[in-house]
């Protein structure tokens, strides 16, 4: 599956103790690619959810890993 959250407000979202600065989504059981701006509106981040087996070879392929930055993890 592949869907797009972009241009979704969900970063002006605020329930009494501010806007978020960071969100997510929960476990996917199935394969999926999820769009989603970032916090500041100046990019793109692409949640991959893949099977196990697969997420070897997605971690060797250096044309996708020549776009991907992750300033959260240490990957």
């Amino acid at each position: 599956m592949f869907t797009s959250w972009c241009r979704f407000p969900f970063y002006q979202v605020d329930f009494g103790w501010g806007k978020p600065v960071w969100l997510s989504r929960v476990h996917s059981a199935y394969e999926a690619a999820t769009l989603l701006d970032t916090e500041g509106g100046d990019g793109i981040e692409a949640w991959l959810s893949f099977n196990q087996k697969d997420m070897p070879l997605f971690l060797q392929d250096k044309d996708i890993l020549a776009f991907t930055s992750n300033p959260r993890s240490k990957i």
